[in-house]
C-alpha cells in the first residue's frame, strides 16, 4: 500500500477507536504501519467472513486477545516490528504470530534469564537462536489467549524440551530477510499437525 493510499483507507476502513490509536502513535512510520496492517487485517478478516472490513466489530477477550465479534470461529493475530507485519487467520485453529527485526549489536545475554528456563540457556550461543526461541514462545503465548504478562510468560514455554502449552505447535518463517518470525496453532486431536 502506498503511503498516498493510507490517509483514505483509514478514513474508510477503521474504526473511531483506530484512527485514535494510529493518532496516538508519535512517529508518522509508526502511525503507517499501524493502520496499514488494521486496515490489512480488516480485508482478511472481511474476505473470511464475507463482510466489509468497515463493518467488523471487534471485542476484547481474556488477557486483552481481540476477537471478532459475531464470529467466534475466527481466530487470528497480528505482530509488527520494524518496517514488517505479520498476520494469520484462521477458522480452523487458534492462531499466534510474533516477528522481530534481528538487531545483530542486541546484547542477548542479558535477556536469557526473562526469555529462557534453565536447560534452553546453555542451547542459545547466537543472537539468531534467541530471537527464534523468544519468536516461537511469544506466538505460543499469544496463540493460546495467555499473552506474555500471565504467570510465568514466556518462562512457561521450555524449547529445549519440548514443554510446550498441550494442543499447541509452531514453526518458524525463515525467509524474512533481517527478521525471525515464528507462527503458532492450535492442533485439534482430530486434525494432527499443520
Amino acid at each position: 500500500m502506498e503511503l498516498a493510499d493510507t490517509s483514505a483507507c483509514v478514513n474508510r476502513v477503521l474504526s473511531a477507536d483506530e484512527r485514535e490509536r494510529t493518532a496516538r502513535y508519535k512517529r508518522l512510520e509508526d502511525r503507517v504501519r499501524f493502520a496499514v496492517a488494521r486496515t490489512t487485517l480488516r480485508a482478511i478478516l472481511g474476505e473470511r467472513v464475507a463482510r466489509d472490513p468497515a463493518q467488523l466489530e471487534f471485542e476484547v477477550g481474556a488477557h486483552g486477545r481481540p476477537a471478532l465479534a459475531a464470529f467466534p470461529h475466527v481466530s487470528f493475530n497480528v505482530s509488527h516490528s520494524g518496517q514488517r507485519v505479520l498476520i494469520a487467520v484462521s477458522t480452523l485453529r487458534a492462531v499466534g504470530v510474533d516477528i522481530e527485526e534481528a538487531n545483530p549489536a542486541l546484547d542477548w545475554r542479558t535477556l536469557l534469564d526473562a526469555v529462557c528456563v534453565n536447560e534452553e540457556a546453555p542451547g542459545i550461543t547466537a543472537v539468531r537462536e534467541f530471537y527464534r526461541c523468544w519468536t516461537a514462545k511469544e506466538a505460543l503465548l499469544k496463540a493460546t489467549g495467555a499473552g506474555i504478562g500471565i504467570g510465568d510468560g514466556l518462562k512457561s514455554i521450555d524449547l529445549a524440551n519440548g514443554r510446550i502449552p498441550p494442543g499447541f505447535d509452531f514453526a518458524w518463517l525463515d525467509d524474512v530477510d533481517g527478521y525471525e518470525a515464528a507462527v503458532a496453532f492450535g492442533v485439534p486431536a482430530d486434525t494432527g499437525p499443520l
